[in-house]
């Protein structure tokens, strides 16, 4: 029972995995923070260039309503520069790419999935197999930036690698389990935490501002509200946070985290009690296949 609740590791890290998924995982990193930071930009400039519109209205001033056109253009500017950019699909691609370098080099180290001890060249193996997923990524627009010693497949393959998948059956379990599958279940269970309090937290605010822009109308049509007409301006706002709840995807990721850490707490117990060498391989498969990006693409649509 003891390789179901695996201790703290100093096995395996990222840093020993493949070259190739830490640029790609950095490169993910750095692509999604620009897509959410350039869509988080146009959503405060639309909205303050309402803001400003309402008060030129008001006012009858020239200064806000030339501010609030400025507004207006450099919104429209942002999202060209955004389109042109592609940070949202670069983004998915060096993730696709970083996840499955990942999962093909744990499957490797640990003889799971085609990589199972019967193998006669999994070093052979591993080029393929990623060289062959490689090749779909680049025709979605993925770029490969390889050089030197790292060009092919096989080059991948790191010394923690190769020394973890000679170890003897036992030691190769306890590994998986507690740098993999126990890391992943936890983070899967955090990033749903995390996403169902967003979730809550935006949905009640953009609640409240669709209730306030409906009551400003209902004032306005009865003449009993300010000299402010402050309909459109939280109507706006409540709009904008609708838009940050779809780029962000919050209800659905904590829907479909939730179902994968679940999953994987079964199969952790599995793993670790009634999975022998045997069956080793196909185990680790299915666990690896629960964890693919893709999988957990195809719950969040159940999740909307």
């Amino acid at each position: 029972m003891w390789a179901t609740t695996p201790g703290p590791s100093t096995t395996v890290s990222d840093h020993d995995l493949p070259q190739l998924f830490l640029a790609n995982d950095r490169w993910a990193l750095a692509r999604q923070g620009e897509s959410f930071r350039a869509t988080r930009t146009q959503l405060i400039l639309l909205l303050l260039a309402t803001a400003f519109a309402v008060l030129a209205e008001r006012l009858d001033h020239r200064v806000p309503a030339v501010l609030a056109a400025v507004l207006y253009a450099s919104t429209i500017l942002m999202g060209a520069h955004t389109a042109r950019r592609r940070a949202r699909a670069h983004w998915q691609a060096h993730r696709d790419v970083a996840e499955t370098v990942k999962s093909l080099a744990w499957q490797f180290m640990v003889h799971g999935g085609p990589f199972h001890s019967r193998v006669p060249d999994p070093e052979a193996l591993f080029a393929e197999r990623l060289e062959q997923r490689l090749r779909e990524l680049r025709k979605v627009g993925w770029q490969d930036t390889r050089g030197g010693p790292y060009v092919v497949g096989a080059g991948q393959v790191s010394e923690v690698m190769r020394a973890t998948r000679a170890k003897p059956f036992e030691a190769r379990r306890d590994i998986y389990l507690r740098d993999r599958v126990t890391e992943q279940h936890t983070w899967y269970r955090n990033k749903a935490l995390q996403e169902r309090r967003a979730s809550v937290g935006w949905s009640t605010l953009t609640a409240a501002l669709t209730l306030m822009a409906l009551l400003a109308a209902v004032f306005r049509a009865l003449g009993t509200g300010t000299a402010w007409d402050l309909t459109g301006l939280l109507a706006t706002a409540a709009a904008a946070g609708v838009a940050w709840q779809e780029v962000r995807r919050y209800r659905p990721l904590a829907y479909a985290h939730a179902l994968v850490e679940q999953d994987l707490e079964t199969l952790r117990v599995a793993l670790g009690t009634t999975v022998g060498e045997e069956g080793w391989a196909s185990a680790v498969a299915e666990t690896e296949r629960l964890m693919s990006p893709q999988h957990t693409d195809w719950l969040a649509r159940f999740g909307k």
